[in-house]
């Protein structure tokens, strides 16, 4: 058992977990996120499509095999920490007297001409060293608790990782649909058919699309109202510009258009003018059909739209296309051509916004953990644990000076730091 901790909490698992966690997100980024089964089944063919399916890449950020790696990650970062606070206590614990002067770190050795009792109040009074149980040997040990500081980056790991689990297990994604004029306060998640409510509707007042010279969409915004009980409030939901409100992230992701068409129908030498949409069917009172759209679009630079046609009395059904400047749809029902029915124009199009809405109650942990991390670093590479030590000898000629120093890292600076010591102290007259 020991021997598989230690195992699952080695560098190279660690590694190896980064760079899986890293690829994977690398293809949860390309393939598009919360789309229909069928869309998967189609853009990437029947197997390969099952196969992503099976494996949520359609939600990878939520899928069982991140939330697992994730939690693997979190499993080797916290044994690694273990193993290795016994060596870190070791070295903070670890006394400065504890040296060896024939074999001391970047060893240094000058004879200075002036007397061991001016070098010795020098040493004290203006560089801070201190002097230690052995006669004329002084040190000055700096930043000792910054032994401790990686395990602030450790920690800074552990509540990323442990920000990320939470928002991946008790955290969504899903979508909102909005109709101009009207409000919503359901959210359809990614790969779940239940609805998930809010505690608040999102009313959209209107869609506004901005198009370039060339007629390409340039910019989708959406004007909306927050309505929470009794407070509200308005706001613009455009790309890269979400609404966050509470707990939740409002995305502008896509729009869609409902044309409202003006039909003719002529019945039994009547001609009246009826609106019909996908919403709002047209019914014909005095005859009682119900009209529905069913479909719409452009084919061939033709506006068409399909309709079918219910006698509410006999039950009896018929559909057809109605196309724009082309002669009426005569539609037989009990074996009578009772009604014509034409396509005149679009009268108004009506928006639909598509919202993506995003639940993370892991983002504080994530904000936190970066926080630390920085922090971390900082303590890490600018308050370097470092022991300096002088040994004084008195001589017939002089002082015998001996210097030298250690540090976990940056020796270069630690070399340099020593050479001019060693010109301050050889300066002095």
């Amino acid at each position: 058992m020991k021997k598989f901790l230690n195992f699952l909490g080695s560098v190279k698992v660690a590694i190896f977990l980064f760079l899986l966690l890293t690829i994977l997100s690398i293809f949860g980024t390309f393939i598009p996120q919360g789309q229909p089964e069928e869309f998967y089944l189609f853009k990437y063919g029947k197997r390969l499509g099952k196969i992503l399916l099976f494996f949520s890449f359609d939600d990878a950020y939520h899928s069982w095999w991140y939330i697992f790696f994730l939690f693997l990650f979190f499993i080797n970062l916290l044994i690694c920490s273990i193993n290795r606070l016994k060596t870190t206590w070791k070295l903070y614990q670890k006394s400065p007297l504890e040296v060896n002067l024939e074999s001391l770190p970047l060893k240094r050795n000058f004879l200075s001409s002036v007397e061991y009792d001016f070098l010795v109040k020098y040493l004290q009074e203006k560089l801070k060293f201190i002097p230690t149980s052995k006669k004329g040997l002084f040190c000055k040990d700096q930043n000792r608790w910054s032994h401790f500081s990686f395990y602030l980056v450790h920690l800074s790991w552990g509540v990323i990782l442990l920000g990320a689990l939470v928002g991946a297990i008790w955290g969504y994604r899903g979508n909102m649909s909005i109709l101009e004029g009207e409000s919503s306060n359901y959210v359809i998640p990614f790969r779940k058919r239940d609805p998930i409510y809010i505690d608040f509707s999102i009313k959209l007042n209107q869609f506004i699309l901005e198009f370039y010279p060339n007629g390409m969409p340039k910019e989708y915004i959406s004007n909306v109202t927050v309505i929470d009980g009794n407070y509200t409030f308005n706001a613009l939901i455009k790309v890269n510009e979400p609404l966050k409100y509470k707990d939740l992230t409002f995305y502008q992701s896509s729009y869609n258009e409902l044309p409202e068409f003006k039909i003719k129908v002529e019945n039994q030498g009547k001609i009246h003018y009826y609106t019909l949409s996908l919403h709002a069917p047209a019914v014909l009172e005095e005859s009682k059909y119900l009209i529905t759209l069913e479909d719409y679009g452009v084919a061939h630079g033709f506006l068409f739209a399909k309709i079918s046609i219910l006698d509410e009395n006999t039950g009896d059904q018929s559909s057809g296309f109605l196309i724009k400047g082309f002669r009426p749809l005569q539609v037989s029902l009990n074996s009578e051509k009772n009604l014509r029915i034409s396509l005149e124009e679009v009268e108004r199009v009506w928006y639909v916004t598509g919202l993506q809405v995003k639940k993370d109650p892991g983002r504080p942990l994530v904000y936190i953990g970066f926080i630390l991390m920085i922090l971390g670093v900082l303590l890490v590479y600018f308050f370097e644990p470092k022991t300096l030590w002088i040994y004084l000898e008195t001589e017939k000629k002089g002082t015998k000076v001996i210097l030298g120093g250690y540090s976990k890292r940056e020796r270069g600076f630690l070399r340099l730091e020593l050479e001019t010591l060693e010109k301050k102290l050889q300066n002095l007259k």
